[in-house]
C-alpha cells in the first residue's frame, strides 16, 4: 500500500513534464499553436531552429483575448524563456517565417507549464493519512514529501537537459549536412568550370595554330 501511494505521488509530479515537438514551418508562412492558461501560471518555453535558410525564425507569444505580447523575438536561432501568465484565457504561440520566401524552417520547441494551483486533485495530507502511519511516522511526512518532490524535480531537470542536447545535436547535424551540401555543390561547379575552361583553351589554341598554318600556306603560294 505504501509503495503504491508513493509511486502515485511521484507519477503526479512527473505528469507535469511536457514533451517537445518538432515542426516544419513552410516558406512564407506563419503557423500558430494555442494553449489555455490561467493567471499565475509559469510557462517555460524553449525553441531551437534545426535547419532551413539562415537557421532563424520569428517567435511571438501573446494573449488571444487582449492581444498582449508576452514575448516577441525577431529572427532568432535559439530561445529559452520563463513567462509569467498575467491573465486567464488562451495563449497564442506563433512561428513567423513570412520573411523567408524560399526556405522551410525545421524547429523544435518544448513547452512546460507550472500551474498556479494543484489541479491534479492530489492532496498531500490525505495521501499520507491513507498510509496509517504512527505519530512519529506521520510527523515525518513533510520530510518524505520534500524528498519525493526533489526526486521529481531532478527527473524533470534531467529530461529537459536530454531534450536540449538532443535538439542541439539535430541542429548541429543539420548544419553540417547543409555545409557539406554547399561544399559538394561548389566543388562540383568548380570542377565543371575547370573542364569547360580547359576545353575552351584547347579549342582556342587549335584554332590559333590552324589560322597560322593557313596564313603560312597562303604566303608560300
Amino acid at each position: 500500500m505504501k509503495v503504491c501511494l508513493i509511486f502515485y505521488f511521484v507519477a503526479a509530479i512527473l505528469c507535469e513534464i511536457e514533451d517537445g515537438v518538432q515542426y516544419i514551418v513552410g516558406a512564407g508562412k506563419m503557423d500558430c499553436f494555442y494553449r489555455k492558461l490561467s493567471k499565475g501560471d509559469m510557462m517555460d518555453f524553449d525553441l531551437q531552429v534545426l535547419s532551413g535558410g539562415e537557421i532563424d525564425i520569428t517567435l511571438v507569444i501573446r494573449s488571444m483575448i487582449t492581444g498582449r505580447e508576452y514575448l516577441n523575438e525577431f529572427r532568432q536561432t535559439e530561445v529559452s524563456k520563463e513567462i509569467n501568465i498575467e491573465e486567464d484565457g488562451p495563449v497564442e504561440i506563433c512561428f513567423d517565417n513570412r520573411y523567408s520566401k524560399f526556405w522551410d524552417k525545421v524547429i523544435y520547441f518544448d513547452l512546460g507549464i507550472d500551474e498556479s494551483e494543484n489541479k491534479t486533485g492530489l492532496d498531500h495530507e490525505e495521501l499520507f493519512k491513507g498510509l496509517h502511519l504512527e505519530k512519529d511516522g506521520y510527523d515525518n511526512n513533510n520530510v518524505i514529501m520534500v524528498k519525493l518532490e526533489s526526486i521529481g524535480l531532478k527527473f524533470e531537470t534531467i529530461e529537459q537537459f536530454q531534450l536540449i542536447f538532443r535538439s542541439r545535436y539535430k541542429r548541429h547535424r543539420s548544419l553540417q549536412e547543409h555545409n557539406q551540401w554547399l561544399v559538394t555543390w561548389f566543388s562540383s561547379m568548380s570542377c565543371i568550370l575547370m573542364i569547360v575552361v580547359g576545353i575552351l583553351q584547347v579549342f582556342l589554341i587549335r584554332n590559333l595554330f590552324k589560322s597560322k598554318q593557313q596564313k603560312g600556306m597562303h604566303s608560300g603560294l
